[in-house]
């Protein structure tokens, strides 16, 4: 940022320099000056012309000065004032905050009243210069938070947590597909349901995702073989569910003919483990997947997800882990997060609340892993 500064002076023309100033004067020292004698009183004739003759100097300098100490004062501050803008210096580049279009496409669920497809509501970021050529996407699926901003004033607007990821992926240079599983189905969160409870279950999530690829495929500014899901909390079980190659569905989608390229990659932060683990079909990839994990974790315990990625790294399988001690869930997000939710019943202590804490050092680490991650499999 580089601001423009102007030195402007501005000079009352009259009588003389400091005229006007010397008649206030004037008025008020002559106020000082009475006495009960006044026959000792000097004329006021006598008094301008002593006050003109011992000021005119002083009303010359003090602009000279005030000029001095305004260069001094830029130099000092780091503002160059000559006629080109200046530098400002100690100030960090703010980094520009992406624009999504919003979207909408059919999920592969159907609505058990009508029987139609569910209408998923999205949002879609592009790089520039996305319309003249195709890029690899990634899908990106939210928590059981949602993925809007939980302030009242921004509920129409992406969290903190979402919009870094969605900057990221721009900037790195792929198209971002932010699928509201939740809204277009009329909930707002699920974070305070008992998992037992939830009505909105990882099936839900993998048919959303699996409508969001087939809907990138067929746009002209889309690599449809190029297209990677990532997700967080509720949202990267998902992304475990949606990469089961022994899952009917997914086996389904590349079996089919004619044939579609499938996810290429999945990313998922601090998921639920369990149900993947112990799947009664057995678990195996359709994709790579890395995981990252907070080694703390109170809510999504992380020793499933560790003995998950150990028994897929010994069958031979892409799978990578990335464990950061004395971590908790939701690590990449803000520090304005809560960072005790006693409203959530699940997690390691049923009914006694989960941690929820931000840790920069692990964010920035899982983020320069991600980038790596996804040029290895989508390029860039």
């Amino acid at each position: 940022m580089r601001l423009r500064t102007h030195l402007s002076v501005t000079v009352l023309r009259g009588a003389g320099p400091g005229s006007t100033i010397t008649n206030i004067l004037l008025l008020f020292w002559k106020s000082m000056l009475v006495r009960e004698d006044k026959t000792t009183l000097l004329s006021w004739k006598r008094e301008k012309m002593c006050l003109n003759s011992c000021l005119r100097p002083l009303f010359l300098a003090v602009p000279l000065c005030l000029v001095l100490l305004f260069f001094s004062a830029c130099h000092k501050a780091g503002l160059q004032t000559e006629a080109g803008p200046p530098l400002v210096r100690g100030l960090e580049k703010k980094n520009t905050t992406s624009v999504p279009q919003r979207v909408s496409y059919d999920s592969l669920d159907r609505d058990p009243t009508t029987g139609k497809s569910v209408v998923i509501q999205a949002l879609l970021f592009k790089p520039e210069g996305a319309d003249s050529r195709r890029l690899p996407a990634v899908v990106a699926l939210h928590g059981c938070g949602g993925m809007y901003s939980t302030a009242k004033s921004k509920g129409d607007t992406l969290s903190i947590r979402h919009q870094m990821m969605a900057d990221l992926l721009v900037s790195e240079g792929y198209t971002a597909l932010f699928p509201d599983s939740f809204r277009s189905r009329g909930f707002e969160e699920i974070c305070t349901a008992e998992n037992k409870k939830r009505t909105l279950r990882q099936q839900h999530r993998r048919q959303d995702a699996q409508g969001a690829l087939a809907w990138l495929q067929r746009r002209d500014d889309v690599l449809p073989d190029r297209v990677a899901v990532l997700g967080w909390s509720h949202g990267a079980s998902a992304v475990l569910a949606i990469i089961n190659a022994k899952q009917p569905a997914v086996a389904n989608w590349r079996d089919r003919e004619p044939s579609m390229p499938y996810f290429r990659a999945g990313v998922a932060f601090y998921p639920g483990c369990n149900d993947s683990l112990k799947a009664r079909g057995g678990y195996t990839l359709a994709a790579p997947i890395t995981f990252f994990i907070g080694g703390s974790d109170d809510w999504t315990v992380p020793g499933p997800c560790v003995d998950l990625a150990a028994k897929l790294s010994a069958a031979g399988e892409a799978a990578t882990i990335t464990v950061y001690p004395d971590t908790y869930h939701g690590f990449d997000g803000p520090s304005t997060q809560p960072r005790r939710r006693l409203e959530v019943p699940n997690g390691v202590n049923p009914g006694k609340g989960v941690t929820v804490a931000t840790n920069p050092a692990a964010r920035d680490d899982a983020y320069a892993k991600l980038k790596k991650y996804l040029r290895e499999h989508l390029g860039s």
